[in-house]
C-alpha cells in the first residue's frame, strides 16, 4: 500500500511538471521569432510576410492546444523537433552537451560528499574543540561566497594571471592527441576548475548537516553504551554514530545532487563549459521552446528519480522503515 502511494505520488509531481514545462518558457516575454530577427528594433529587418513564415515553419502559428498537444506526442514518442537556435534535433543536441555535464558534477558529488560529510563527522567527534571550531568557521565562511564568485576568483587568478588553467571550453580546440591519456589530460585540465567551483559550491552545506546531525546522535543514550562497553573509538564512530546520523540526510544528499546539475549553469557560464547547464542558459536566451522542453524533462527525469534511489535506501539505513507486510496495517 506504501509503495501504491509512493509511485502515485511521483507520477502526480511527474504529470504536474510536465504541465509546467509546457507554459513556463512561454511565460517570457519575447518570443523565438523577436530573438532570430533581433526585436523590433534589431539589426535585421523582417516583414510581417516573413514572420508569418517563420512562426509556420516552426509550428508557433497555431493555438496553444495545437502546440500542446504537438509537445504531449513529442513526449510520448520523445521527439521534441527541431532546436530553434541549433537547427539539430534536440535529442542530439542534448546527447552531445550530456557526458560534459556528468563529468564534473559527478566528480564534484562524489568529492563534495566524501569530503563535507567526513569533515562533518570528524568535526562532530571533535566537538567542543579547536579541531571543530576551525572547520566549523572555515566551512561557514565558504557558505558566504556565492559560487559564480568562487568561479570567478579561480577563473581570473589562475587562468588569466598565471595561466595554469585554460580560460574556457572541454577540450583544447584542433588539439590531435598522440594517446588517450594526452586527450584525457587535456579534458581533465579543462574540468578542473568547474569541478572545484562546484565542489566548493555544496561543501559547506553537507558539512554543516552532518556536523549537527551527528552531535545529536552523539549524545545519544547508545552512543555512550558503546563507548562504555569498550568499543574503539572508530569503530562507535563509523558504526553507530555515522550510520545514525545519515538517515534523516539522505533526502536533503540527494536533494542537493539533483541540485548539482541546475547549479552547474552558474559554473558552465563562468567558465564556458559546454554542458547542458550552458545549453539551458543559451535556449532560455534565445526562448528556445523545443530545447527547453527537453532539457527541462530530464532534469525532472534526474530529480525524482534521485528521489525514488532515497525512498529505497531508507529502509537499509535504519531497519525500522520497513514496507508493511500483506497483514500490516499500511
Amino acid at each position: 500500500m506504501r509503495a501504491n502511494k509512493q509511485l502515485a505520488a511521483y507520477i502526480g509531481v511527474f504529470v504536474f511538471v510536465l504541465l509546467l514545462n509546457f507554459w513556463l518558457p512561454r511565460l517570457l516575454p519575447g518570443g523565438p521569432v523577436e530573438f532570430l530577427t533581433g526585436g523590433e528594433e534589431g539589426a535585421v529587418f523582417v516583414s510581417e510576410a516573413q514572420k508569418k513564415a517563420m512562426l509556420d515553419y516552426y509550428h508557433l502559428d497555431g493555438s496553444l492546444w495545437d502546440q500542446f498537444t504537438l509537445y504531449l506526442q513529442g513526449l510520448f514518442s520523445l521527439d521534441f523537433g527541431l532546436s530553434f537556435s541549433f537547427k539539430a534535433p534536440v535529442v542530439d543536441i542534448i546527447a552531445a552537451r550530456l557526458p560534459w555535464t556528468v563529468l564534473i558534477v559527478g566528480i564534484s558529488t562524489l568529492l563534495s560528499l566524501l569530503i563535507g560529510l567526513t569533515a562533518g563527522l570528524l568535526s562532530a567527534w571533535r566537538h567542543p574543540g579547536k579541531t571543530d571550531r576551525g572547520l566549523f568557521l572555515g566551512m561557514l565562511s565558504l557558505s558566504a561566497v556565492p559560487e559564480f564568485l568562487i568561479g570567478m576568483l579561480l577563473l581570473i587568478v589562475l587562468a588569466v594571471n598565471w595561466s595554469f588553467f585554460p580560460l574556457g571550453g572541454a577540450e583544447t580546440a584542433f588539439y590531435r592527441a598522440e594517446h588517450w591519456w594526452d586527450r584525457a589530460a587535456d579534458v581533465a585540465r579543462h574540468a578542473l576548475l568547474p569541478v572545484v567551483t562546484l565542489t566548493a559550491g555544496s561543501l559547506a552545506g553537507l558539512y554543516l548537516l552532518m556536523r549537527n546531525e551527528a552531535i545529536r546522535v552523539r549524545g545519544e543514550p547508545f552512543v555512550e553504551f558503546a563507548s562504555a562497553k569498550g568499543i574503539g573509538d572508530r569503530a562507535v564512530l563509523l558504526r553507530h554514530v555515522a550510520r545514525n546520523a545519515a538517515l534523516p540526510l539522505v533526502t536533503i544528499i540527494v536533494m542537493r545532487m539533483g541540485g548539482l546539475v541546475a547549479g552547474s549553469v552558474l559554473a558552465e557560464t563562468v567558465f564556458a563549459y559546454p554542458g547542458v547547464g550552458k545549453l539551458l542558459q543559451e535556449a532560455i536566451h534565445a526562448r528556445d521552446y523545443p530545447l527547453l522542453h527537453g532539457l527541462f524533462l530530464m532534469m525532472t527525469v534526474v530529480v525524482l528519480g534521485l528521489n525514488a534511489v532515497a525512498d529505497l535506501i531508507y529502509p537499509r539505513l535504519d531497519p525500522r522503515i520497513r514496507t508493511p507486510n500483506r497483514g500490516d496495517p499500511a
